[in-house]
């Protein structure tokens, strides 16, 4: 409302509501879904794709003797907006300083996504840089292998379930739990799902079997061998093939009632549990010898926790991410977990310490990806990719993280190198200039260098394009790369548009229509006033139409060819025959890997 039109930018309103609270990109879009829902409104918030939300309303002057005039306006009821955020904003303050009163400040970390699917994320493990992906969903279960983000699918079954939990020793050796021909087997393989070794028949009682490796031969499984019995931890030996009950704590419970350990972590003094009991409660239990303690009780039924040599990290009631510290006597210290993600809108679960980094699973979210015209190609990196540029057969890729930004590089399609930029700096665009890659938006224009950022010019900038022979960013109006001062000339007070094609960078003058390059030389006219690229030596004009773009040749005025959705912020490249974009993706569930700073 204190805004000159009602908008406000989408970064300014996760700041203002959620400060240093790390949440995902899903929450601000829950959050107005349901602002609207209470507003009975749909047109009240609008979304001003790419930017950030608009609200629609009017100012009236009130007194106490016509507060009326509130109830009878249509737009009254917008004027609780604020009301109601600040309301918001102190419950999520609530939360965070209920969970403990020795509550620390939320450390500083960085997300960034690993794995994504249209299916149900069941298990994952690492080994050797390969992470392998169980997923279960419409009608199918699949097995995947994922380096660099790109999946190569290894098993596939018509049928949900088939494959499970899986857990992979530092040697390679690996055992995972299979349904096959609706029998239930638990499968060990001398490298990951390659060249088995061994084979435990199990029953559908024993469904989600948790594993842990005790060293190279020997490993716990949760296992019942009467039907009727608990399912606890059971040791499983290699060499001579004997399962046998894990004797070295006190596991089931004095009153004999029947339990499920749905999952299992150990550590040289005890053993980590998600127990079940018979009331069909879960809670985190730790086992020491003859004693236990429980730890943490649930309203609902996580599938997993994460757990190094000095942490435990889990997920919360609210759907948040805690740490604890487990160092020292588990049975006698204080319980006081620390808060390390703000609840999220999504859901958040399966926290795991897989070669000493923590992940967890995501679900139900959405981000921005490159797609290919022509369907030969499809990469994201993070929740949201905010521009790419193509150099020859080199790409590269801007991405946001939630303490600044992500960039990669990928040749041939395949990536290269990732560096993550920790940064409150506001930047929109990158380029590649002669060996440096630079970016640039409202903040200005940056070059990095090694993991940081130096300044270049403090110009805002709309967008940045470059080849190997000159570079211009779009300000106010368009300014050229200076190799001597190392800075921005300004080349065009009319120009805007720029793109590079095989004349150079080019841009139009919109005074005249003209197309021209770095030099000023005319080589093209513009049609009508859309987007510009270079498509297989011809210009083209793109904009975007209803749920697609069109891409016209200016020559002709034929149609090249139309997406399947609409083209995101602006982003689309020609890459060989094919044409690039930045499309929209609906995630089931996606993997995560949590970086501290």
């Amino acid at each position: 409302m204190d805004s000159e039109d009602g908008f406000v930018d989408r970064q300014l309103l996760e700041s203002t509501i959620w400060e240093k609270q790390i949440v995902t990109q899903n929450s601000l879009r829950k959050l107005m879904s349901e602002l609207r829902c209470k507003f009975e409104s749909k047109e009240c918030i609008q979304n001003i794709r790419g930017k950030g939300y608009k609200l629609d309303f009017e100012i009236f002057t009130t007194n106490k003797t016509s507060a009326s005039i509130w109830k009878n306006s249509k737009h009254s009821k917008y004027a609780y907006v604020t009301v109601f955020v600040l309301l918001l904003t102190s419950l999520a303050l609530v939360a965070h300083l209920s969970l403990s009163p020795k509550q620390a400040v939320i450390p500083k970390v960085s997300t960034q996504s690993i794995f994504e699917s249209n299916a149900q994320i069941i298990d994952y493990a690492l080994y050797d840089g390969r992470m392998y992906v169980t997923t279960s969903g419409d009608g199918q279960s699949n097995l995947y292998e994922v380096v660099n983000r790109k999946k190569k699918l290894l098993f596939s079954a018509q049928y949900t379930g088939a494959f499970r939990g899986i857990e992979i020793h530092k040697s390679g050796k690996t055992v995972m739990h299979f349904v096959e021909d609706g029998l239930c087997k638990i499968k060990v393989f001398a490298v990951p799902v390659k060249n088995q070794i061994d084979e435990i028949p199990c029953n559908r009682q024993n469904a989600f079997p948790s594993f842990d490796w005790i060293d190279e031969n020997k490993f716990y499984v949760t296992y019942n061998v009467e039907l009727a019995g608990s399912i606890v931890p059971h040791i499983y030996d290699l060499e001579t093939g004997l399962l046998e009950k894990d004797t070295s704590s006190s596991l089931l419970p004095a009153t004999g009632e029947k339990v499920i350990d749905a999952f299992i972590k150990a550590t040289d003094t005890g053993l980590y549990s998600l127990r079940e009991d018979h009331l069909d409660k879960m809670s985190l239990v730790y086992f020491e010898g003859d004693n236990q303690r429980s730890i943490f009780d649930y309203r609902a039924k996580p599938y997993s926790f994460g757990l190094s040599q000095d942490h435990l990290f889990f997920v919360g009631n609210n759907n948040e991410l805690l740490k604890l510290d487990v160092s020292g006597d588990m049975l006698t210290k204080a319980i006081e977990p620390e808060l390390v993600l703000a609840p999220q809108a999504v859901k958040l679960d399966d926290p795991l310490i897989l070669e000493d980094e923590l992940y967890f699973s995501l679900g139900n979210s959405s981000s921005e990806v490159i797609r290919s015209m022509f369907g030969k190609f499809t990469h994201e990196l993070e929740s949201g990719i905010r521009d790419f540029k193509i150099i020859d057969n080199q790409m590269f890729i801007l991405a946001l993280t939630n303490t600044g930004y992500a960039v990669e590089r990928l040749i041939d399609e395949r990536v290269i190198e990732t560096l993550y930029l920790d940064t409150e700096l506001t930047l929109r665009s990158i380029a590649y200039y002669k060996g440096d890659i630079y970016l640039a938006g409202p903040s200005g224009i940056y070059i990095v260098t090694g993991e940081h950022l130096e300044p270049v010019s403090s110009l805002k900038t709309r967008t940045i394009v470059s080849n190997d022979q000159c570079m211009l960013i779009e300000s106010d109006g368009i300014h050229i790369f200076n190799d001597q001062t190392r800075g921005f000339d300004k080349l065009a007070g009319q120009g805007e548009r720029p793109f590079i094609s095989n004349n150079g960078c080019s841009f139009v003058d919109n005074l005249t229509g003209n197309i021209v390059n770095q030099a000023q030389d005319i080589h093209g006219k513009q049609l009508m006033r859309k987007m510009l690229f270079e498509y297989k030596g011809k210009l083209a004009h793109w904009y975007s139409k209803g749920e697609s773009t069109y891409i016209v040749d200016i020559e002709s005025g034929e149609t090249i060819a139309k997406t399947k959705q609409r083209v995101l912020f602006k982003r689309l490249a020609s890459y060989g025959d094919d044409i690039l974009f930045l499309g929209a993706a609906d995630v089931n569930s996606s993997i995560i890997k949590l970086q501290f700073f």
